[in-house]
Parts: structure tokens; sequence; C-alpha cells
């Protein structure tokens, strides 16, 4: 069912978007669209005051803002575009971008830009706009994440916060080893629901594709090396070393054992220190915060908030305009200072805001929040966003979701249901390759997967 929902929004999406923007103008005023992501009414004053700066530098320019609820855009951007309305400007997530990109719903922006996009952007973040030759989007806001520790816990058995491992195979380890010890439980991450296994196999270098002879995209979850990987991450639930929620929970299940002390160590956003502490002041005075777990790669996963333009504007260059100045350093370095986010241009960085507590945190008691937030902008040099540019990436995480709460959940053969994965995948890819062709595209390719060298060395 969740297959057959994906192609017909892909159908719709190819077909519909070839309708026309929804850019109005008149002989007196140009007016193009803007469309975020859950930005009102908490951002309501930085975004009005971002277009109105904008609009003083392009008189006779007027920016329509629209903010759409997160979970409900990706249903209004189809009956926009359907309607012959599709926003010129549109905020979007990395999962939701690769989708609708894949359709061609975005312009490339490759020549519409005033200077050199990988000059002003993290390579990382900008990576994730890039399909084969073009450019389809512009990084806007980013977010990763910190090793969160309750130093209570870890010192009762005999660990302190620079004695937990760095990378997930070593914290796999550890917490195999604790749980003998012990009979406690160090960390958890969704591995059922909202499964973080395909990114964080990514983060380890294996890449769960190939390709046949001639190019075509293939799944490759059966090779040994894989079936190994993911066989010691099943072990580790199976041997009851993670909490129960770890197969039947996503992300929401992260600070509801943490902050019950179920859980010593969470690899999470920076952001959910504010919880922590509203939920917990007990446990909020008890953690202490590191950089992030990291793959054998050695590189964080970042998620990346894109900025895309139609491609059926009527006004390409001032819709590729605002979407520019919009991600410019000074802008995001005021955004910042408003939401626990990060900037997507590495210039941002160099201001003190991302260097420690301010004074107000130092006097509020959110020094932790500060401290957080330079962690993770240094573990941000070497991020990357470990989401593949494939428009059917959401619809292959289903699958694996699916199947892989078969293998936590029961004794069935991993090897197995790693073959059920691999089919399941191939049989979206070539669906996704048959739309592909329909509609004049290019087949899907391994380019659009993410496969950074180890941080520290060079291609």
């Amino acid at each position: 069912m969740n297959l057959h929902r994906a192609i017909i929004a892909g159908v719709l999406i190819a077909t519909a978007l070839a309708a026309g923007s929804c850019t109005r103008s008149d002989e007196h005023q140009t007016t193009i669209e803007l469309w975020t992501l859950s930005l009102r009414p908490t951002f309501t004053e930085y975004v009005q005051g971002v277009i109105q700066a904008f609009e003083d530098e392009h008189p006779g320019v007027r920016v329509t803002w629209v903010d759409v609820p997160f979970a409900a855009v990706e249903r209004k951007l189809i009956a926009a575009a359907a309607a012959g309305r599709a926003p010129d400007v549109v905020n979007l997530s990395d999962l939701m971008f690769a989708r609708f990109a894949g359709a061609g719903a975005f312009l490339d922006l490759t020549d519409r830009l005033p200077d050199d996009p990988a000059s002003r952007y993290h390579a990382g973040a900008l990576a994730v706009g890039r399909l084969g030759d073009g450019l389809y989007a512009l990084p806007w806001y980013l977010t990763t994440q910190a090793r969160i520790f309750n130093t209570a816990l870890l010192e009762q058995n005999g660990m302190d916060p620079s004695s937990v491992a760095t990378t997930w195979p070593e914290l796999r380890d550890q917490a195999s080893a604790y749980h003998a010890r012990t009979g406690q439980i160090l960390f958890t991450q969704p591995l059922g629901q909202d499964s973080q296994l395909p990114v964080m196999m990514l983060a380890d270098g294996l890449i769960p594709f190939t390709t046949d002879a001639d190019g075509t995209l293939r799944a490759d979850l059966t090779r040994p090396e894989i079936v190994s990987w993911t066989t010691d991450w099943v072990d580790l639930y199976r041997r009851q070393a993670l909490p129960r929620q770890a197969a039947t929970n996503g992300f929401e299940h992260l600070i509801e054992v943490y902050q019950d002390e179920r859980v010593a160590v969470l690899n999470t956003g920076a952001n959910f220190l504010g919880r922590i502490r509203g939920a917990s002041p007990r446990v909020y005075e008890q953690t202490e915060v590191s950089a992030p777990i990291v793959g054998s790669l050695g590189r964080a996963h970042i998620a990346v908030m894109p900025i895309c333009v139609s491609r059926t504007t009527r006004h390409p260059d001032l819709a590729a305009e605002l979407a520019w100045f919009l991600t410019s350093p000074e802008n995001q370095l005021a955004f910042c200072r408003l939401a626990p986010i990060l900037p997507s241009t590495p210039a941002s960085l160099s201001d003190p805001f991302f260097a420690g507590p301010t004074i107000e945190e130092e006097a509020t008691g959110d020094a932790k929040i500060g401290q957080a937030r330079a962690i993770v902008a240094t573990a941000l040099s070497d991020g990357v966003a470990f989401t593949p540019a494939l428009e059917c990436w959401p619809t292959l995480r289903r699958a694996f979701n699916e199947n892989i709460k078969r293998a936590l959940l029961s004794d069935a053969s991993i090897r197995g249901v790693l073959a059920d994965i691999e089919r399941d995948w191939n049989q979206i890819l070539n669906e996704t390759d048959r739309q592909r062709s329909v509609a004049g595209s290019p087949p899907l390719s391994i380019e659009a997967i993410p496969t950074p060298p180890p941080a520290g060395a060079s291609r």
C-alpha cells in the first residue's frame, strides 16, 4: 500500500508540475511566493524581516509568504502544482526534496546564482541539492547530533564520559559488555520504527546498492559484510542490551528512556537538552554533552533543510535570488540566534555565538545549551548528509522498517530478512526508473548515494 501511494504521488508530481507556477504579476509589481515549514508563529518576525530586506533591495517586487505545517506540505505542494499554483520558492526537508526533485519539480540553479555556491555553503550540505550535473537546491539550516551523558549513571557503573566510545561499531561492542557486566542498558537508537540502520550503514562506509552491467541501480543488502554488520546490531537487541522501544518506537522514545534513567547515553539533537531540563531537572543537572557518535568514516550525519525553486516559476532569476538571499551567512546567523539550528554557511560559524555559552545563557542556567551548540558546530566541519538523493528513498526506508522489525522481534533469519528487503527495494527502484522513463528523465544513478572518503582524507 505504501508503494502504491508513492507511485501515485510520483506520477502526479511529474505531470502536475508542468502546469505552471503560482507566480502572479501585473504591470506595476512582480509577486513571488515563498513556502516555509512550520515557522509561524515562533519565527514570524524573523521571516518577515528577511522578506522586507529582500523587497527593499528589489523595488517593485513583493514576496508572499506561506507557512505550511510540516505534515501537510507534500499534500499541499502536489495540490498547488495540480492547480498551476506551485510556489516559486519552497523549503522542504531533505527526504521530501529527493522525492520531488526526482520528479523534475525544481529548477537547476547552476547558472542562476551570483557566486559559486561551493565557496559559500558547507560541502556536505550542498551535496544534498546536487543531482547529476545540476544543482536543484541550496542548503538552508542544518541539524546534527551530540552525545548526551548521564554522568551519575555512568559513574555508578564504573564509567565516565571520556570512556564512552565515539564510533557506532565501538559503542555497539561497549554496550554489549556493559549489559553483560551490569545488566543495564548503555544507550538506545531507533532500529525498527524510523530505523537509523540505513544511515548508520552508510556512515560506516557500507553501500547497500550496486549497479548492473548497464548501470542500473540495484539493492545490494545480502553481501556478507552487510549481513554481518546487520547481524551485530540485531543480536545486540535480541540480547536485551537495547531497550524494547528501540524496535517498536521511533525518535520519540529517546528522551523518554533517558529522562527516566533507563539509559546513560544518547546520540541526539542538542535541542533535546531543553526538553530534558523541563521534564527532569535532576537528570539535566547530571547531563554532559560531547561530540557526536560517528561511523567508521569519522563523519557525523547532518540533516539539511533545502530551499528549492520551482521549475515552472515565471521569474526564475528572481526566485533564485530570493533563495540565495534567504540562505546568506548573515541571515542564517540571525536565524540561529533564535532557534537550536546550525547554519549551512561556514562563514556564520566564525561568530562568537558558536564558541560557547552567551552571557544570557550563563545567567539563566542554560550554559549547557551554549556548550552543546559549540560542540555540534565544531563537529559540522566533517559532517555529511547521509541521505541518498533518490526520490524513492522514503519508500525504501519504509520497506526497510517494516522488514527489519521482524528480525528484531523474532528469531527470523537475518539474511532472509535482508533478502526480503533487497527484493522489495529492487521492485521500488524498478518502478521509479519506469516512472522516470515515462517522464523522459534519466534512470537512477549510483552517484545519488553519498560515498564520502574518511574524515581527513581527500578523494
